[in-house]
């Protein structure tokens, strides 16, 4: 069952879904401010630094993940 694993306080929820992620370690070779390999390949989400400073990298990341196992939202 896929979790969140990331609140950031301005609403914005990054999830890595672990069921479907085929450990290919884009989003972390991309992004090593976000995200970090958890020992056996799959990603978890560990902000290094302002998520405002990455937000468009972020994006894109999520976007060109093959197994659309990043996936951000927004809530109210």
């Amino acid at each position: 069952m896929p979790q969140w694993v990331h609140n950031h306080g301005r609403g914005i929820k990054v999830k890595v879904d672990v069921d479907t992620c085929t450990a290919c370690q884009l989003c972390y070779d991309r992004l090593p401010e976000v995200f970090v390999d958890r020992g056996d390949g799959i990603p978890i989400v560990m902000l290094k630094v302002a998520l405002e400073k990455v937000y468009e990298e972020l994006l894109q990341v999520a976007e060109d993940c093959p197994s659309g196992s990043i996936l951000i939202s927004w809530t109210e």
